[in-house]
Formats: structure tokens, sequence, C-alpha cells
């Protein structure tokens, strides 16, 4: 604003003098009110599910534990930013990582795109999950959730790409592929094999355009199924392909957030 006199400057100053004033009143209002009553089930919540009032010694202790595990996460190796259809907004990493087969000693390789949450994260969707699910954070079901992730998925969520994985009746380290947090079998690469993935494997299992020949159960990171998703009260359709899309829009709904939909539907069925 150009200022023709001192007295209408003045004047100016005195009329931001009152705004700010004015500001200063709502704010000590706003913040001096009591918060809003939990509803039922003794839990904070807002309308939209950010970040709520949490137990903060129960967050430090459980982000000091996923900090800790770090190391499962294996498949972080040389993570360069991406972007990839449908997730636009969100801050991807592809990874080109490598693990060796427990049995015969060789060395794998293969790329994978993924939506990592951070240890804090993950301790405020534990706690929150476990608030929902059995109405308090009591550490025995933090622990177990929190161990069931790890065990789970390293807390890695992968968004497109070929995972190794040695499972414990099976050690060998083979090739599944990924969607949106599910396995899946796509066109042209070979499900299951203890073989390294040709570089055009690698390249498919990436490209977003390979037809999906089939969608397995379980939703990382947690392993959610199906079936866990609407005993707690889901309503979208998840039959066949529309399950990772499910997946996709609901850890994408958490990215911002203390609640995590498909974390609450496991420990609702398992805690």
């Amino acid at each position: 604003m150009k200022i023709n006199s001192p007295n209408a400057f003045a004047g100016s100053l005195l009329n931001h003098l009152a705004a700010a004033a004015l500001v200063a009143v709502t704010i000590a209002a706003c913040t001096s009110s009591a918060p809003p009553p939990a509803p039922p089930g003794g839990h904070p919540q807002s309308s939209r599910g950010e970040r709520a009032e949490l137990p903060a010694g129960e967050v430090r202790r459980l982000t000091a534990y996923f900090e800790h595990h770090r190391g499962a996460r294996y498949m972080e190796q040389h993570p360069e930013p991406v972007r990839y259809p449908g997730w636009e907004d969100f801050p991807l990493v592809k990874c080109r990582y490598s693990v060796k087969d427990p049995v015969d000693g060789r060395s794998k390789t293969a790329e994978v795109i993924m939506l990592n949450a951070p240890p804090e994260k993950l301790a405020r969707w534990v706690v929150r999950s476990c608030i929902e699910a059995k109405g308090s954070a009591r550490p025995a079901d933090l622990d177990r959730l929190s161990r069931q992730i790890i065990e789970a998925s390293g807390a890695q969520f992968p968004v497109a790409g070929i995972v190794f994985e040695a499972m414990d009746d099976a050690p060998r380290q083979k090739v599944y592929c990924f969607r949106d947090g599910v396995t899946v079998r796509l066109a042209g690469v070979r499900h299951v094999t203890t073989d390294q993935p040709t570089d055009g494997e690698i390249r498919a299992a990436i490209n977003p355009a390979t037809a999906i020949e089939q969608v397995f159960e379980f939703a990382r990171i947690q392993s959610t199924t199906r079936d866990q998703y609407r005993a707690a009260g889901g309503s979208e359709n998840v039959q066949g392909a529309a399950w990772p899309r499910v997946v996709r829009k609901l850890y994408q709904q958490a990215w911002n957030t203390d609640r995590n939909e498909l974390m609450i539907a496991w420990a609702k069925a398992n805690l």
C-alpha cells in the first residue's frame, strides 16, 4: 500500500494494530478452550483421522523399536527418487538391491519401488491401531503388532517391482512381484523362481503396463487379508485386481495421518 502522508500512515498503523489484537484474542480463545471429548472407546479422533493425542511414552518407545530394526529393510539399497502412476504425490524411492541366497550363496539382484514409513510414523500407526482395536495402548498389544510388521514385511511397502523372499518353509530366495503392497503374478515374469531374474523381467516387474495375471492375499505392511478388512467394516470391492487398488488408497490415506485402516483391521482380528 502506498502511504501519502504521516496521518495516513498513523491511521494505517492503528488499523493493523487493531486487527492484530483481534486475531490474538481469537487465537487465545481457541487455544484456551477445552478439547473435544473422546468418542466411545476412549481415544481422541478428528473427523478426518489426522494426528491425534497419543501416549507420548509409547510413541517414543516404539519409535526406538522401529529405528533399532531398520536393518529389516533389506531392500533399501541405492534409493533414488521416482514417480509412478497413481502415486504422484508421494515420496517414492526406486531401489536396486541385492540379496544372498542362504542355500547356494549366490547373489541375486532386482529393482523395487517403495514407500516406507519412517519409525515415528510406524509407531503412531501402531499406537492408534491398538487404541481403536482394543480401547487402550496395552504394551503387550503394541509389541505384538510391532513384531508382526517387522516379521511380515520389515516395514517395507513395495509399490511395484520384485521382492526376493526366503520363506521359513522354503529358505531359497524366490521372486515375488508386487503391485500396491500386494503380491501378484505378472505376465512375462517367472513367479517364485529361485533364478536371477533377467533384465527383461526386472523391467516388466516395474512397468505399470505389465498385465496382472493373479492377485494374492496379504496386504503390507502387516499382512492384512481381505476377510480382515471386511470384518473391520471395509465396504469396497476387494475381489481380484481390485484388492491392490484398495490397499493403495488406504495406505495413501494413512500416510499423512495417525490412522492406518488396514493396520487397525489386522489388530481387530489378531489382538
